[in-house]
């Protein structure tokens, strides 16, 4: 048994013994160091001598664009008349100061309804321009415009959380690239540019606060990706000469609750299976995940993720808890880990190197994504509640991507197991107006004040795990891991 926070060991950068080549010749190194110019040169031969006129293309480069002789059209792949659903392809959109333009000729087309954002109602919006219209601005612009191939144009939603972003914004860029777009990873996959167009206020990037998303993004789509308010880039002009919108018939976003989670179920459908296998594959091949030839027989080796204790949700007894899985019959070895301090691969390899898994709910399960083929999940709620299966982000997670994982899922239903962060409160001047009751009920089952506490909140209460639920749940988790099985124990599923 080990506990540790698996840092990242310190390794000696390593060169690699360059290798001998053969001398160039000087007309080789004259082209080598003038390939740019030569192709510049190039470009402007052909124009002027095969009547190519100003709109020659530069892929994802800077071009002089002359965008009066640029006209948009689109197409809607997938339209069965719901807005929900609908998935349109355009062409020659422009880019510019934050906003997407359409421009046309003669009639004003009719660009249809598309939702781009289910659960906030948010719709596909590019403001239709006749040719005339193009402001000095503009046209002074395209001088130094940037030709993008292909683009997605989605809409982030609760971006910045590990889960929602790697687990549903970055799956829904490969989703239109890949169903729509023709760019499921092959060679031409760093021709896409993925295109967020989430209003400006949503700006802040995934490179400096959600580095694990980015990282998955740039696996799939090694190119540049846009946030449509960057402010560095509102005066550039971009040419996307192909871009798809629309979230399509089926939606990998969590269902959301209540009646709106039943209106998810009704609108959109299973997800494309061939599309999540191709995700998750795309992403073990790009992290160069190798995994361990696991016996299903046993003995097992199973892996306790735990969360820090400041960030709740910590399992108080995870070492006790720990040492009693490590004296079932069944098992090898357990070990306990903590994310919040490791690096999105470390992270990544402790899933693709767990057969049995233990953890709480967290942003963190979007790893289960990466654990091998018959492996199993046990989800260790800390509460368990009425009106929504507190498992669902997790079964519809693992249903969606067509994991080939296991599932076992139980709560705790006793509130002496919650352990509330005392320190958070007993300092607080409103905790000493609480009477002696509410202060009872608050330190002893975790139930918050009826008038409320400032950070007092299930979600941020740390608990203990009842290992008579889990000495259970792990039975059957050792179950037949040939099976596909998902068993939910405490009556929520």
């Amino acid at each position: 048994m080990s506990e540790s926070f698996l840092p990242l060991i310190d390794s000696k950068l390593q060169t690699e013994a360059s290798t001998s080549r053969p001398q160039r010749s000087p007309v080789e190194a004259f082209v080598a160091a003038n390939a740019r110019k030569l192709a510049v040169l190039l470009a402007l031969f052909l124009t002027g001598c095969l009547g190519l006129g100003a709109k020659h293309w530069i892929d994802n480069k800077e071009t002089n664009l002359d965008i009066s002789k640029v006209v948009s059209s689109h197409q809607c792949p997938y339209d069965d008349g719901a807005p929900q659903r609908r998935v349109c392809v355009f062409h020659n959109l422009l880019m510019f100061q934050g906003r997407l333009f359409y421009l046309y000729t003669d009639v004003r087309p009719d660009i249809p309804d598309i939702i781009v954002n289910f659960h906030h109602d948010y719709h596909f919006e590019a403001t239709q321009l006749h040719i005339s219209e193009i402001s000095p601005e503009m046209h002074a612009a395209a001088a130094q415009a940037e030709v993008i191939t292909a683009a997605t144009l989605t809409w982030r939603q609760w971006h910045l959380n590990y889960y929602h972003g790697l687990g549903e914004s970055v799956f829904e860029v490969h989703s239109l690239a890949c169903k729509w777009l023709g760019y499921c990873g092959a060679a031409n996959s760093t021709d896409l540019a993925p295109i967020f167009i989430e209003r400006p206020g949503d700006q802040a990037s995934w490179a400096q606060f959600l580095p694990a998303a980015e990282s998955a993004l740039k696996c799939l789509f090694p190119g540049p990706n846009h946030f449509i308010g960057d402010d560095r880039i509102r005066d550039k002009m971009f040419l996307l000469k192909t871009s798809a919108a629309g979230i399509g018939p089926y939606n990998r976003k969590w269902r959301g609750f209540f009646d709106q989670g039943e209106e998810f179920k009704h609108v959109y459908a299973a997800v494309d299976k061939s599309v999540s296998v191709a995700y998750r594959e795309r992403l073990i091949k790009c992290y160069g995940l190798e995994y361990e030839d696991f016996n299903p027989e046993g003995p097992y080796k199973v892996t306790i993720v735990n969360r820090q204790y400041h960030k709740g949700r910590h399992m108080v007894n995870s070492l006790e808890i720990a040492q009693k899985i490590e004296e079932m019959p069944e098992v090898q070895s357990t070990r306990i880990v903590y994310m919040e301090p490791l690096p999105f691969k470390e992270q990544i390899k402790v899933y693709a190197s767990s057969q049995v898994l233990l953890m709480t709910h967290g942003a963190a399960l979007v790893n289960i994504m990466f654990m091998p083929k018959d492996s199993v999940v046990v989800l260790y709620n800390w509460l368990k509640r009425d009106t929504l299966s507190p498992h669902t982000w997790v079964t519809d997670y693992m249903n969606d991507l067509a994991l080939p994982v296991n599932f076992v899922g139980l709560s705790t239903e006793d509130r002496r197991f919650i352990y509330p962060q005392k320190e958070r409160y007993v300092f607080q001047p409103e905790y000493a107006r609480l009477n002696a009751e509410e202060r009872a009920t608050l330190l002893e089952t975790g139930i918050c004040p009826p008038g409320g506490l400032p950070g007092c909140d299930d979600m941020v209460m740390n608990f203990a795990v009842d290992w008579n639920l889990l000495h259970g749940a792990l039975r059957i988790a050792f179950g037949d891991m040939h099976q596909k099985h998902s068993h939910i124990l405490d009556g929520t599923g």
